[in-house]
């Protein structure tokens, strides 16, 4: 071993163990962004969850507390809910009635939210599937909605939705009674053409996919805007047709392309850091069902796997605990990846260079 690769073991040993005995800390600290630089040391592919033929076309995704998935898929008339354990076993379905369903989101007791664009109103579910009740009224008027798709819950334990096709953001109380509004269709900051995802970040900041002008809003919680993200395109940063969208606990921002396939990070500030394609391998249902089916087990045999570990037409995306889960809509199945990331303190890291690029480290 050199002794530059002996230095820079000894030096990771330290940062792990400081990282291992600051954890409890980190943990704590959820929902603050202090932290200087994010040691970004991967973002592994871990598994794939679902299939073809139990979460059919799963257009938003939830995550519980035990990393189980809310699959909400749409079909040609109609969906349903299908819940997928972490070790890929069907829990089965709830949920149903909806005219043409959206998006689908939790609350901090748990009880789901089901939007439902056809009927322009949003269902409150237990996990077990009882329905406790539905509200929300056609129109354009404050507190009404035409076609909501995705939504959010705050700190305060009230909703955010995106009330795509009155170009606006609308905040109401769990019981859906209307508290304020913000945004009007144009393309100018502020403004939307047919929001779609949205997320809150830990400083309570409100970021929000803007479908059709090909980028991410950010604002602050009384919908000032602060911030726009992505311009029109495919190259890296850029965006075409964004759907889904998540923050994890470090600020990262994480928007489904849709338009391109692919899913985009971006950091705290904005900056685009990297793209997920999709990674997928046989998830336990599929290894079953192949298994099963020899016709099946021939055709992959003889097929070229490469295209089949692609998103398709991704739709959604939730980041929770480190993990990143992508709503594979086209390919009716979630990948997840791992994040390694480790956050360092200003006394850890050197001044910004004159010129911030990696290959003068």
């Amino acid at each position: 071993m050199s002794k530059l690769d002996h230095i820079t073991r000894q030096c990771w040993f330290r940062l792990v163990k400081k990282r291992e005995k600051n954890m409890t800390t980190d943990i704590e600290k959820r929902g603050s962004t202090d932290y200087e630089v994010l040691l970004r040391a991967g973002f592994p592919y871990e598994k794939t969850l679902g299939m073809r033929r139990i979460t059919w076309y799963p257009i938003d995704i939830e995550v519980g507390p035990n990393n189980e998935v809310y699959c909400l898929g749409r079909f040609d008339v109609g969906g349903s809910i299908r819940t997928v354990s972490w070790d890929d076993k069907d829990l089965g379905g709830i949920g149903g009635g909806w005219t043409w369903p959206a998006g689908i989101t939790k609350d901090q007791e748990g009880l789901l939210y089901i939007s439902d664009e056809g009927a322009h109103n949003i269902t409150m579910l237990k996990p077990d599937g009882e329905e406790i009740g539905r509200w929300g009224e056609y129109g354009s008027e404050l507190g009404q909605l035409n076609r909501p798709s995705h939504m959010v819950f705050d700190s305060d334990g009230n909703i955010l939705v995106s009330d795509t096709q009155n170009h606006r953001i609308q905040k109401f109380s769990s019981t859906g009674e209307f508290i304020s509004s913000f945004g009007n269709f144009g393309d100018e900051p502020g403004q939307f053409n047919m929001p779609w995802g949205i997320s809150v970040t830990p400083e309570e900041n409100i970021v929000v996919a803007d479908w059709r002008n090909d980028r991410v809003q950010i604002f602050d919680s009384s919908g000032t805007v602060l911030d726009v993200i992505g311009s029109s395109g495919s190259g890296p940063g850029q965006l075409s047709r964004p759907a889904g969208i998540s923050v994890d606990d470090d600020g990262d921002i994480y928007v489904v392309d849709r338009g391109n396939g692919r899913v985009l990070q971006f950091d705290r500030n904005g900056r685009h850091v990297e793209e997920f394609v999709g990674d997928s391998t046989l998830g336990e249902m599929g290894r079953i069902y192949i298994l099963t089916n020899l016709k099946v087990l021939r055709l992959r045999d003889m097929a070229d796997l490469e295209p089949t570990k692609r998103f398709k037409s991704p739709s959604s995306v939730r980041a929770q605990d480190g993990r990143l889960f992508v709503g594979d809509y086209g390919c009716h199945r979630v990948q997840v990846y791992k994040k390694e990331a480790y956050r360092l303190a200003s006394e850890e890291v050197m001044d910004l260079p004159k010129v911030p690029n990696l290959f003068t480290v």
